[in-house]
């Protein structure tokens, strides 16, 4: 082989290697598994540096196995929903050898992202396995996770990790193996804001959870991932969800509501909102009656309650006529000193209503029996901002209702329902998250 030849061999390696290190290639032994916990982002897209997109399209609660690009000091770009602009513009080192879990979460308007490294993990002894969590549930507050046999009541036990706060990875705890629940709680309560069926954790088995809110102000929705050579994980669903109902009827006393034949909610009064309450995720019979005539339903309702979302069922028209309206409640925390307030239209006598805020129309046309989507006020996170809220007939110049000096709490969700006839119409402001 002639010089020539040799260098130009050398030459075509020497591509070939900064091609290799540049790509993720194996030469650099980095990986990475994304997984999009963004509940208002459909779509994420993460670039590192200014590569090609190491992932494109990835839905919300979707996770890839580990995928290789290289280390150093990189550019993580996360944008959503095909966004020219990135929601998180952030430089992290990846070290050489090492897997990592890249987790973006939180509200589009907070994104942020959690790089979690699986390597260097030590083996746990033989009938063990590891096991961590991570809390990535914004507005949820700090969580506690159990894994217990199925069934075991939590008031016996302890957490096994505690206390983790939002945006934070726990410590390792070493569990036997075997097959357990897995529940998480607010923390330092026994509240259970999120409960799976049996899992089965392998000897000598590495895995963790991750936590993310799909827009529940309490329940959280998780992710099981393996730290193995795969990279494998999966969603696994809460198995609750939760309701809250408004009274805004005619009906002259106040109502209870069962849940699949069980009483659930009792004596709600005319303009009551209850509190949520928890039941199993999934199809579902409500049935409503008056305190005052037990035994008979005013109104049946199926209705299908999605994993760890918040439901409000909104009761209007007389007792001959009960109206039901089922709402998706969204209780993302809003932007810092912000607050999110949507307006519902429940009277009989107004066919539509235009919404004023502070004088400013904010919704035009609102029917009865519909809800307006959501709308950013400012609010003093302490005592509030104060509001009015004029609600005319659509259209026209004319006022049915006025509601002045409404205290507005920045990072709250608020609705406000409009109640009752033409001649008595009432404002209802209720807190939902």
């Amino acid at each position: 082989m002639n010089s020539r030849t040799r260098i130009l061999l050398l030459c075509l390696l020497s591509l070939i290697v900064a091609s290799c290190s540049k790509s993720g290639g194996s030469s650099s032994g980095v990986r990475i598994r994304v997984v999009n916990a963004i509940p208002n982002a459909p779509a994420i897209s993460l670039t590192l540096d200014t590569d090609s997109a190491l992932v494109t399209g990835l839905q919300f609660q979707q996770l890839t196995q580990y995928l290789g690009t290289g280390s150093g000091s990189r550019e993580f770009k996360v944008s959503a929903n095909g966004g020219a602009s990135n929601v998180i513009d952030t430089t992290l080192n990846l070290n050489s050898g090492t897997d990592y879990t890249y987790v973006v979460f939180g509200p589009v308007a907070a994104a942020t992202g959690l790089l979690i490294a699986d390597s260097g993990l030590a083996n746990p002894n033989s009938g063990n396995f590891s096991f961590r969590a991570a809390n990535t549930a914004a507005g949820v507050g700090n969580i506690d996770v159990y894994l217990t046999p199925p069934g075991t009541d939590l008031n016996t036990t302890s957490p096994t990790v505690g206390n983790v706060a939002y945006g934070n990875l726990s410590g390792i705890a070493t569990v036997a193996k075997g097959t357990y629940e897995v529940r998480i709680t607010a923390a330092n309560t026994k509240d259970v804001i999120y409960d799976t069926g049996a899992t089965a954790f392998a000897d000598q088995a590495k895995a963790e959870v991750v936590a993310w809110t799909k827009g529940s102000s309490r329940l959280v929705n998780a992710a099981l991932l393996q730290i193995d050579n795969t990279g494998t994980g999966q969603v696994n669903d809460n198995l609750l969800a939760e309701f809250k109902v408004t009274n805004a009827s005619s009906v002259a006393s106040p109502l209870n509501v069962a849940v699949d034949g069980n009483l659930v909610l009792s004596n709600i009064p005319y303009t009551g909102v209850s509190n949520y309450t928890a039941v199993g995720a999934g199809p579902h019979t409500f049935t409503v009656q008056a305190t005052a005539t037990p035994g008979a339903d005013l109104l049946s309702l199926p209705a299908t309650l999605d994993s760890a979302t918040d439901t409000s069922l909104v009761l209007s028209g007389p007792a001959g006529a009960l109206l039901p309206l089922v709402l998706q409640d969204n209780n993302l925390p809003p932007p810092a000193a912000r607050a999110h307030v949507r307006f519902v239209n429940t009277s009989p006598d107004f066919a539509a209503l235009d919404v004023y805020v502070n004088f400013s129309k904010q919704v035009s046309g609102l029917a009865t029996n519909s809800a307006s989507g959501y709308i950013e006020l400012t609010g003093d996170t302490t005592i509030g901002t104060i509001y009015e809220f004029d609600f005319n007939t659509a259209g026209t110049v004319t006022p049915v209702l006025k509601l002045p000096n409404i205290p507005i709490i920045g990072n709250k969700v608020y609705t406000i329902y409009v109640v009752g006839p033409a001649t008595a119409p009432l404002g209802v402001v209720a807190k939902d998250d």
